[in-house]
């Protein structure tokens, strides 16, 4: 049996499917592979009814045909959805439960004949209510509290990754999750993308950044990077100087991470793509200069080249807060937005930056 670790590696590997019923196909599969299930069934809320409607059925079972909804506080979902509490029932044939799930005092409008086990699980995200999880037909050894422990690491990504809007809170909450996860395994890049969303925050504030596109930065911050999981180690980790070759795969990772985002917004795409462009024209992948570089990922190279000068890198030990300072200040106006270097330095001085520890 898979461990939670790897099914939740396997879900944050697909985060690119912003599709719902392709994200409720993969998260169904993983979850029934993990408890040895038959099927299962989400139900999503819907806040203007306070209504839970069938929206996928994963594994045995056939797609709903006509539309099922399960007011809440009714039936076996409404009543884990109402009292935010999961419900296990080993064997529908023992004890309390016998004889009561037929005929609509289940989850659905009937429980199948067939079903032997249920489990029923409330997905939260933030602690709001997103829907219901309904588990039939795990070994009797499976439905334990222990299990339903184990289980809930990978119910809560569930709830997260059920998408919305590509810029709402669940997104950027499930983008930050991918990160620490993929960053976790590398001491060097440990914490970089979360730092560099703190720094471009710091500037999108003392610039008066409009609401809307400080959500947008906030989630292309985080993920300016993600496009370097599928290069080599032996290149990222690499402490002397890079060849020519290896340079050219390392810039490829914005156009990949760039890649991976269109899924979600080609909005968010197009700025992660841009963080590695200069003010002078001189930066890759396009070549763009000035303006013409989205203000988002003029932010977000500043942020990005602070962290990577202050923190430990392969090649190099980290540098004084201040030299930092005085780099950015050099590169003003060549290789940096001067009005993001100048909103930074004055962050500084006024005693608002430091190394932030994630």
């Amino acid at each position: 049996m898979m461990s939670v670790e790897d099914l939740i590696e396997e879900i944050i590997a697909n985060l690119d499917k912003y599709n719902l019923d392709d994200c409720l196909e993969d998260i169904g599969e993983n979850i029934l592979r993990f408890l040895e299930a038959r099927r299962c069934f989400f139900f999503l809320l819907e806040q203007a009814s306070d209504e839970l409607a069938l929206t996928k059925v994963v594994g045995d079972g056939e797609q709903p045909r006509e539309s099922v909804r399960v007011p809440v506080g009714s039936g076996l979902v409404g009543l884990a959805a109402a009292k935010r509490e999961s419900l296990l029932i080993p064997d529908t044939r023992e004890g309390k439960w016998k004889g009561r799930l037929k005929g609509g005092d289940g989850a659905l409008k009937e429980v199948p004949a067939d079903t032997r086990s249920i489990l029923v699980v409330p997905l939260m995200a933030f602690g709001s209510l997103i829907g219901v999880l309904e588990v039939h037909d795990a070994p009797k050894e499976q439905f334990s509290r222990d299990s339903l422990r184990r289980l809930q690491p990978l119910v809560n990504i569930a709830a997260v990754a059920i998408p919305r809007r590509a810029t709402d809170e669940s997104f950027a909450k499930l983008a930050e999750i991918a990160v620490r996860f993929l960053e976790e395994k590398d001491e060097y890049t440990h914490g970089h993308s979360l730092r560099v969303m703190r720094y471009a925050m710091l500037i999108a504030d003392k610039i008066n950044l409009p609401l809307r596109e400080k959500g947008e930065l906030r989630i292309c911050a985080i993920l300016h990077d993600i496009g370097k999981v599928i290069i080599r180690d032996s290149i990222l980790r690499k402490k002397g100087k890079l060849s020519r070759s290896e340079y050219e795969t390392i810039k490829m990772h914005c156009r990949i991470g760039a890649n991976i985002c269109s899924r979600i917004s080609r909005s968010l795409a197009r700025k992660i793509l841009s963080h590695h462009e200069r003010w002078d024209g001189k930066g890759y992948p396009e070549g763009l200069k000035g303006t013409s570089i989205p203000l988002i990922s003029r932010i977000i190279a500043v942020a990005d080249s602070f962290d990577a000068m202050t923190t430990v890198r392969p090649y190099r030990d980290k540098m004084p807060l201040e030299e930092a300072i005085e780099e950015l200040k050099r590169n003003a106006g060549t290789q940096f937005d001067p009005y993001m270097v100048e909103a930074f330095v004055e962050l500084y001085e006024a005693g608002l930056l430091s190394v932030v520890r994630v």
